[in-house]
């Protein structure tokens, strides 16, 4: 969502919603796992950096859930279906999820298709449906302004936050099993670098409230109607700007409604023209929102979300220890350890 930085495709979700998601997954080295080539860019849409960033969060897939996530790029003719069954088989040999949970992308440029492989062990997570979704829903908008690498990284997000609902659920296979696949999936248009190819309508504005926390409420309506419009007015001036230049999929206002719905909101801290809503240290995948009164109501302050709230790849948000900002009133009760994670003293 944020121009020239794949990471911040994570920190966008929580940014704009302060949401589980993104968001953005803690970037370190795994260099104690062996390596495995986890992206073949033969049709060369990625860079180096790119190819190394989209690995390093799929090390983390595999890490914390067990799921071997491989990208494939390619520009050869033929069916998509078949090349994508085909190469899968060809990876097998290599997978290193002993539950057989594995999960290949493919990328054909020429065709400007995407076709997303599921192995049998995460067919009953990773249904047909769900994946289609994630294809048209959160990638295909970031393909769109030509952003296939941000595209990747935005649903690897969702394919994260579904592996933990699975976890929760105690849906997930444990058994040992091969890394087969017998179709399971889903192909869909890419639209790479196609911006105009869908009309967008233009989305009912939306004025702040009259406290925070009916901005909250209308904001959380907003991103339930998916309307992504960066110039709504329940935000600050600089939001708008800074939103101007992101990329808002359908799937990551989903994920905000989703992941705020299980939390309970705390009443506002006030201070001034200045007021925060927060939630139990214990619900942390609900990020403090902030909030700045103007003449018309108390507005959506999102910059200063981004600047200070941080994501792990668990979906846990923590403070950016490092950034001073004049919210920090509104936790004056509250304690950090060293990575910025909350907790009541």
């Amino acid at each position: 969502m944020h121009p020239g930085s794949t990471s911040t495709s994570w920190l966008v979700a929580g940014a704009i919603a302060a949401a589980a998601l993104v968001a953005v997954l803690a970037i370190v080295y795994l260099r104690a796992l062996p390596s495995a080539t986890l992206v073949e860019d033969d049709a060369s849409v990625l860079t180096a950096d790119q190819s190394e960033r989209i690995s390093e969060f799929h090390e983390f897939l595999l890490r914390d859930h067990g799921i071997d996530y491989r990208v494939f790029t390619t520009r050869e003719p033929g069916d998509i279906n078949i090349a994508a069954v085909e190469k899968f088989a060809v990876l097998a040999g290599s997978m290193r999820s002993d539950s057989g949970r594995a999960l290949l992308l493919v990328i054909n440029v020429d065709q400007d298709l995407v076709r997303m492989e599921v192995s049998h062990s995460l067919e009953p997570v990773y249904t047909d449906a769900f994946t289609k979704y994630v294809e048209t829903r959160q990638m295909v908008p970031f393909f769109q302004t030509g952003r296939v690498a941000d595209g990747i990284l935005a649903t690897t997000e969702l394919i994260v936050a579904e592996a933990q609902d699975a976890e929760r659920l105690n849906s997930l296979d444990d058994n040992e099993h091969a890394a087969k696949s017998g179709g399971g999936g889903a192909t869909s248009t890419a639209l790479i670098g196609k911006e105009g190819a869908r009309t967008r309508k233009r989305q009912a504005d939306v004025s702040p409230g009259n406290s925070p926390a009916e901005t909250l409420q209308r904001y959380l309506a907003a991103m339930a109607e998916r309307n992504g419009a960066p110039d709504l007015s329940l935000y600050t001036p600089a939001t708008r700007t800074m939103l101007a230049g992101w990329t808002i999929t359908p799937a990551q206002m989903d994920m905000v409604v989703k992941s705020y719905r299980e939390c309970t909101a705390e009443p506002a801290r006030v201070e001034g023209r200045l007021a925060v809503i927060r939630f139990p240290v214990g619900q942390r995948g609900c990020a403090p929102f902030f909030f700045n009164q103007s003449a018309s109501g108390w507005q959506l302050d999102l910059t200063m979300m981004q600047r200070a709230i941080r994501f792990g790849r668990s979906n846990a948000w923590r403070m950016d220890l490092s950034v001073r900002h004049p919210y920090e009133f509104a936790f004056s009760d509250w304690s950090y350890d060293q990575h910025g994670f909350p907790r009541a003293k």
